[in-house]
C-alpha cells in the first residue's frame, strides 16, 4: 500500500523536474518553449519605414518572394491538416503544442510577405506552382510519413535559402531583416522536423521504409525540378539554385539514418557532390 502511494509522488517530481529543464531541441516539449522564447512581433520587430532600394534585381527577387509565400501558405494548411493525425498515429501529444507554434510561425511569415510584397507593389497572387506537389506529399496512403519527409525537404530548403539572401548586398534592409527574423523560426523547424523524421523511422519497418523510399525518389525529382525552374529568378538577384540545392541536401544528410536510407541513390549523391556525378 506505501508503495502505491509512492509511485505518484516520483512521478510528479520527474515530471517537475522535465519542465524546469532548459528548452532544447530534442523533445517536442523542448521545441514549443524554445518558439514560446523566441516569439517576435510582426509588425512591431521590422522598421517598415525605411526605404526599398532594389535597382535591377528587383523582378527576380520580388518572383522568389511570391513563391515563398505560396510555400508558406501551402505549409500553414497542411500542417493544421495533419498534425492531429500525427500526433495520435504515433501516440505524442506533445506533437499538437509543437506544430501548433509552427502555424503561429507560419502565419507571421505570411504575414510579412504580404507586407513586404505590398510595398514592393506587387501584392500575392496564386502561382499554383506547389498545388501539385503538396497532392503528392498527402494524397493517398500515408499522408502523415510523406508530409514528415516533405517537410524535411521543404524546411532544410528554405533555410539554405533564406542563409544565402543574408549575404547578398543588393538586397535591402526590410527584406534582410524579415528574412534574418525567419531563419531564427526555420532553424526551430528544422530541428522539429528532424524530430519528426527520427520518430517516423523509429515507427517504420522494413516494408514500409521500403515504400517510402520509392515514394521520396519521386517527390524529391519533381521538388528538384521544381527548385531549378527558378533559376531565371535566382541569376538576376545572384542565388544560384544548384548552389542552394547542394547547401539543403547536405543539411539533410547530417541525420546518418535518414542519409543510409534515403539519400544513398545515385540521384540524391549527385545532388550533394555535382562533379562527382558529372
Amino acid at each position: 500500500m506505501e508503495q502505491a502511494m509512492e509511485r505518484p509522488m516520483v512521478n510528479n517530481e520527474a515530471g517537475k523536474a522535465d519542465i524546469l529543464e532548459k528548452a532544447n531541441a530534442k523533445t517536442w516539449d523542448g521545441l514549443s518553449r524554445m518558439a514560446f522564447a523566441a516569439n517576435w512581433d510582426p509588425e512591431g520587430a521590422i522598421n517598415w519605414n525605411q526605404p526599398i532600394e532594389l535597382g535591377n534585381i528587383k523582378e527576380g527577387w520580388i518572383n522568389i518572394l511570391h513563391y515563398f509565400y505560396e510555400g508558406e501558405w501551402q505549409g500553414l494548411e497542411i500542417i493544421q491538416r495533419l498534425m492531429n493525425k500525427a500526433a495520435h498515429m504515433f501516440k505524442i501529444n506533445e506533437m499538437v503544442t509543437y506544430y501548433s507554434t509552427q502555424c503561429a510561425d507560419e502565419a507571421k511569415h505570411l504575414f510579412v510577405f504580404k507586407k513586404y510584397l505590398y510595398k514592393l507593389n506587387s501584392p500575392p497572387a496564386k502561382q499554383k506552382a506547389f498545388d501539385w506537389l503538396v497532392w503528392l506529399s498527402t494524397s493517398g496512403p500515408m499522408p502523415v510519413e510523406r508530409w514528415i519527409l516533405a517537410t524535411y525537404f521543404t524546411e532544410t530548403m528554405a533555410g539554405a535559402i533564406f542563409q544565402k539572401t543574408l549575404e547578398l548586398p543588393a538586397i535591402d534592409p526590410i527584406g534582410k531583416e524579415m528574412v534574418r527574423l525567419q531563419l531564427k523560426d526555420e532553424s526551430r523547424h528544422i530541428a522539429g522536423t528532424k524530430l519528426g523524421v527520427q520518430t517516423l523511422m523509429d515507427h517504420s519497418g522494413p516494408f514500409k521504409t521500403w515504400i517510402l523510399k520509392i515514394w521520396w525518389k519521386i517527390f524529391t525529382r519533381f521538388a528538384i525540378r521544381e527548385v531549378r525552374s527558378l533559376k531565371p529568378y535566382g541569376d538576376q538577384v545572384g542565388m544560384d539554385p544548384e548552389f542552394i540545392i547542394q547547401k539543403f541536401y547536405a543539411k539533410m544528410a547530417e541525420m546518418d539514418e535518414f542519409s543510409r536510407k534515403f539519400l544513398s541513390d545515385g540521384f540524391s549523391q549527385s545532388l550533394m557532390n555535382p562533379k562527382a556525378g558529372a
